[in-house]
């Protein structure tokens, strides 16, 4: 059905209502590397888009080499966004006053019609300079804006580009920004018309006088009619005439009144003068990049309406949510009729992206409507116009064809074209041995309901899914991102999702879970995020995490859960002032199958980085006073389920624990230096209380760390290492040791208390769970692979933000690290950035009391991370951590990645495991493009321990000229499944499945030429 959004944005490139505006950012202009020095009495400034907008008065003043210029008020608009990889833009326009001329002084300008002095005294002055070096701004302490422009920004925005109303289509506006500078009078309320031959051959020309006081001409032999000068009711009458139109044609008929037409002339005529054409024959109307083909033609000048039969029309497509089409498509119908500015119907009408004489699919229709709603804006990053669009169609008797066969029909569709679909916005199949065939459809509900009016930044949605082997599923979602909610002023987004199936199968989780039995008959999700930013300076946040039972999202969302953490079901409010924070929330448990931590309610607050004493000492505050109730899990009903879990994990309890948390937390640092290295000696100090450990009775605990963190860069430059193979056109070397020594002392053990904060997603306490048990061998239990021991070995409970509050004892560590960045340059003359060649990131930590803090090794927690880009598209990876006593955790990985766009990519890479677990796995992946019809992609999982096996997948896609078809095969060992999918997708969608899998862009037929 995206047919229809194709067609109707067609009929929108007919529109008058098109603009096309050079980019101002095109001037061609030399950069400098000299400075540009900026001076003033007064200023004012902000941003707008990518500039940083100045506005000056009083001796405003700048130089660039020998070019100076001075006045009494001056606009400013400078683009620093790359800086870093070319060159400084600035924009200058300064204005004389009352005060005095603009005094220039510009040997680049032409003064070949001037004196031989380059000085001279202007009323204005613009000019476009970019440098490659810094800028100096000598300029007092800026005034705050008052969010209204000066007129004088408003004039000098005209000057981005002087030309651009010369080269503007026929434009509808509502609101223009900024006010164009004046046109005398005169010129807003006429048009030009030219008349001559299309080629060397003189057309045959006659001149009729009608009764009715009109005058005629009728042309044959092929002519040619320029139109200049077209103006939109809509647009300010100080603008000017904004629009031109040329066509050609075998035959024409020309009406119009109150002034003669002459041929070989140019004719001037009030734009309220009537002005008609009619034309047969090898028909081209151009306006704009745009060229309409057609038999027969009539076109209203003045009323700017008209018909067009037998039309064919090849032309690209405007920008939609930011996607800009990049082929050309395809239009035929019998006729098209503009009933106005800004609506158009179209019968017997046939669009497609297919360049054959009889297409492989298209969408045809009996009859759309199409209305376009424009409001424009100013662009001062590239000086043009740009038009946002909400464009409504409305057509009958639609169908779908493959081959000239219909295959689909749609009585009527009326919507809101800013979603490029309609009514059915994805349609899949697949079939494998865990859900059987499935069949799965999203449609839009508004759309569905006929809501034509849905409220702005909104989408909804309902899905309707067959699976074969479960039952039918069912769902809908709603998305919002919006500048208000419910009247609440401030930007919100939020999304909520719900599905659910009444389920008659069994879940097959993988090895040992391949056969479960739902606890629930009736299995749902209903997941919801919302976050809103009050104008008050109020963040609020809150969301639902809702399940059925234990095991549906591992089943039927296995991403989701394998990757992404179950939201909370609850609300939180919190206000940041300046380096502040204060934050008050609550959530309740919905699902009493995971251990869950209610907070009843918990308020926050930090101040960071506060400046003591003239910045001598710098401290850091979290205060948290709460009410917490520790929910211990209900175990699993499934005898399976239950048996492969132990009772409870080492930091949980297995009833409910409830009560206060009370807490406060404080840093203070002395940061100073020592030549170039960097010291910072601090002291950090708690009390806490805990309504009910472990035992059920109330703890309080006071927490003491003090220590010394440094730091030191070292760095050397080689510009004379040069080497084609390894790509290395000099070369950098940047490091920055860092060291951190500490001594942690604390009068309770963090083993006496449960985690009220988790410090894993429940999927992983979930695996955790199994780990323990006597699900997988080796069963791993112990201090060793307890996760809170290696987040206090790690120094977590040094953080003042630490997200755990219970992990804090008795420690001394020394941690150090090296960061190590080689870096080179690369690219064309003139186009050079710098690089990161080879990154090596690497840390240690040693333990003076090793048998108490680090089971009897000195050292421990080593890890490291490594990118070597030896090209711009083969990168090595590997990285690594280990700890070196007994049954302690060692892993290493490494591979290589290829990358070729629009050709292919490729990754190769193992990993090996050893400790409590042993695996030794290949990891690869393969895409593509064999040749311009074919792509192939693979991938492999391969376990060269116990595990063996564990999964593999491959596809093909034939790349047609209107369709991308793919069949494929994929195997998961682990849940036993085979699996089989067949795919047929066109190539003019804006988002590819084929491209999101593969990472091979795909164009649309046509974009770059016949193929």
């Amino acid at each position: 059905m995206r047919f229809v959004f194709l067609f109707t944005c067609i009929l929108a490139s007919l529109s008058p209502t098109i603009l096309a505006v050079s980019s101002a950012a095109e001037h061609a202009v030399s950069v400098s590397t000299e400075p540009v020095t900026i001076a003033a009495d007064w200023c004012c400034h902000w941003q707008q888009g990518n500039y940083e907008v100045w506005h000056l008065r009083g001796n405003c003043y700048i130089n660039q080499g020998l070019t100076y210029a001075r006045a009494p008020e001056a606009v400013l608009w400078i683009d620093s966004s790359q800086a870093q990889l070319g060159a400084t833009k600035v924009v200058a326009y300064f204005e004389s006053g009352a005060d005095g001329n603009v005094v220039v002084d510009d040997p680049t300008e032409n003064i070949s019609s001037r004196n031989a002095s380059t000085r001279q005294n202007l009323p204005t002055w613009f000019k476009r300079l970019e440098t490659t070096a810094s800028l100096k701004m000598k300029l007092p302490q800026a005034v705050p804006y008052t969010n209204a422009p000066p007129q004088i920004y408003q004039r000098g925005l005209v000057q981005f580009d002087p030309a651009r109303q010369e080269q503007l289509l026929m434009a509808q506006y509502t609101e223009f920004v900024p006010p164009a500078v004046l046109v005398p009078p005169s010129a807003s309320g006429m048009r030009r018309v030219e008349i001559f031959g299309r080629s060397d051959v003189l057309p045959d020309i006659e001149s009729r006088k009608l009764s009715n006081g009109e005058s005629a001409i009728v042309a044959s032999g092929g002519i040619r009619v320029l139109v200049e000068g077209l103006s939109s009711s809509s647009v300010p009458a100080a603008f000017g005439p904004v629009g031109t139109i040329d066509l050609t044609t075998d035959r024409a008929v020309i009406w119009t009144a109150g002034g003669d037409l002459r041929y070989g002339g140019q004719s001037t005529q009030d734009q309220d003068t009537p002005l008609e054409i009619y034309m047969e024959g090898n028909i081209e109307f151009r306006q704009g990049d745009r060229v309409v083909y057609a038999d027969r033609m009539f076109y209203d000048v003045r009323r700017q309406v008209g018909v067009i039969l037998n039309a064919e029309l090849l032309t690209p497509l405007p920008q939609t949510e930011g996607f800009e089409y990049q082929g050309l498509v395809r239009l035929r119908a019998a006729a098209i009729r503009q009933l106005d500015e800004a609506r158009f119907t179209a019968t017997d009408a046939l669009v497609t992206t297919s360049r054959l004489e009889e297409p492989s699919y298209a969408f045809g229709a009996e009859e759309i409507t199409f209305q376009d709603l424009q409001t424009q804006s100013f662009d001062p990053r590239t000086g043009s116009v740009t038009t946002e669009h909400r464009q409504l169609a409305e057509s009958n008797g639609n169908f779908v064809y493959v081959s000239g066969i219909p295959v689909f029909y749609w009585p009527t569709i009326a919507t809101d074209l800013s979603k490029p679909s309609f009514f059915i916005d994805n349609i899949s199949f697949g079939n494998d041995r865990v859900f059987g065939f499935q069949t799965m459809v999203d449609f839009n509900a508004y759309q569905l309901f006929g809501i034509r009016n849905a409220p702005a930044g909104t989408d909804w949605g309902l899905s309707l899914d067959y699976l074969s082997k479960r039952g039918i599923g069912y769902g809908t979602d709603f998305s919002y991102e919006r500048n208000e909610l419910f009247g609440f002023e401030g930007p919100a987004e939020g999304a909520y999702d719900f599905w659910g199936i009444s389920d008659n199968g069994s879940d097959n989780l993988g090895f040992g879970r391949r056969d479960i039995v739902p606890e629930e008959d009736y299995r749902f999700r209903l997941f919801g995020q919302h976050r809103q930013r009050l104008n008050s300076g109020w963040d609020i946040t809150g969301g639902t995490g809702w399940l059925s039972d234990r095991t549906f999202l591992e089943e039927y969302y296995e991403q989701e859960w394998d990757e992404n953490p179950i939201p909370t079901s609850g609300l939180r409010a919190k206000r940041l002032v300046d380096n502040r924070t204060f934050s008050i929330e609550g959530n309740v448990q919905v699902n009493d199958f995971f251990t869950e931590t209610e907070w009843l309610p918990r308020a926050d607050h930090y101040w960071l980085g506060e400046s003591l004493l003239g910045d001598h000492l710098t401290w850091f505050e979290h205060s948290q006073a709460a009410y917490a109730k520790l929910n211990y899990y209900d175990p699993p009903t499934n005898p399976t389920l239950a048996s492969q879990v132990i009772p409870g994990l080492p930091w949980e309890a297995t009833g409910t624990l409830e009560g206060e948390r009370l807490v406060t937390r404080q840093e203070l640092d002395l940061p100073f230096s020592v030549g170039g290295v960097k010291v910072v000696p601090y002291a950090l100090g708690e009390l806490a209380q805990w309504g009910e450990d472990f035992t059920g009775d109330r703890l309080q605990r006071a927490y003491f760390q003090t220590g010394v963190r440094a730091s030191v860069p070292f760095w050397a430059v080689y510009p004379n290492v040069r080497d084609t193979l390894f790509n290395l056109n000099g070369l950098s070397h940047k490091v920055v040791f860092d060291v951190e020594a500490s001594y942690a002392d604390a009068n309770r053990d963090f083993t006496e208390l449960p985690l009220y904060d988790p410090l894993d997603d429940i999927s992983i306490i979930e695996m955790d769970r199994r780990l323990y048990g006597t699900a997988l061998t080796p069963t791993i239990s112990g201090n060793k692979t307890d996760a809170r021991f290696w987040a206090f070995r790690s120094g977590i409970q040094g953080w003042v933000t630490s997200p755990t509050t219970e992990i804090a004892d008795d420690l001394m560590a020394v941690r150090t690290g090296m960061r190590h960045r080689w870096q080179t340059k690369r690219g064309g003359p003139g186009r050079q950035h710098i690089i990161d060649w080879l990154t090596i990131d690497s840390n240690i930590t040693y333990f003076p009391d090793a048998n108490r803090d680090n089971f009897g090794q000195d050292f421990g927690l080593f890890d490291y991370y490594l990118r070597w880009h030896l090209g711009d598209r083969f990168t090595v990876v590997s990285d690594g951590a280990a700890d070196f006593f007994g049954q302690g955790l060692r892993t290493i990985a490494g591979g290589v990645i290829i990358n070729r766009p629009t050709r292919g990519n490729t990754y190769l890479g193992v990993r090996s495991i050893t400790g409590p677990i042993e695996s030794n796995a290949l990891l690869a992946s393969f895409n593509y493009r064999l040749s311009p019809k074919w792509i192939t992609s693979a991938g492999v999982s391969m376990d060269f321990s116990d595990t063996g096996n564990i999964g593999q997948s491959l596809s093909t896609t034939r790349i047609g000229e209107s369709l991308l078809v793919t069949a494929g095969v994929n195997s998961n060992t682990g849940q036993d499944n085979f699996g089989f999918q067949f795919m047929v997708e066109p190539r003019f969608l804006p988002k590819l499945s084929l491209t999101s899998r593969t990472g091979i862009e795909v164009p649309p037929a046509g974009a770059f030429g016949l193929e």
